[in-house]
């Protein structure tokens, strides 16, 4: 089973985590997730099983909840676990 577009998938997110004041769009993370998702799908020519979707929602969602930071070094998907934990690809 495959899973829908991107955009899609970002735009739900925008509605939920997206916060509006005075005509300013704060979505600091949701830049970061855009990120996320349009490698997942460039990755896998735009056919992205339902699984691995999950896999990267579970880190999304981890993000989202501020217990793990995600950002690119030397253009790898790097996880540094907040609690202290260490550091690890997720990506690859």
């Amino acid at each position: 089973m495959t899973v829908k577009h991107p955009k899609q998938i970002i735009s739900s997110l925008f509605k939920k985590y997206a916060i509006l004041e005075e005509n300013v769009i704060f979505a600091d993370k949701l830049f970061v997730i855009n990120t996320v998702i349009n490698f997942i799908f460039k990755e896998n020519n735009n056919r992205v099983t339902s699984k691995r979707l999950l896999e990267y929602g579970e880190l999304i969602t981890r993000y989202l909840n501020n217990e793990v930071d995600i950002y690119w070094q030397d253009d790898k998907l790097m996880v540094k676990e907040l609690s202290g934990v260490g550091e690890s690809t997720d990506g690859e």
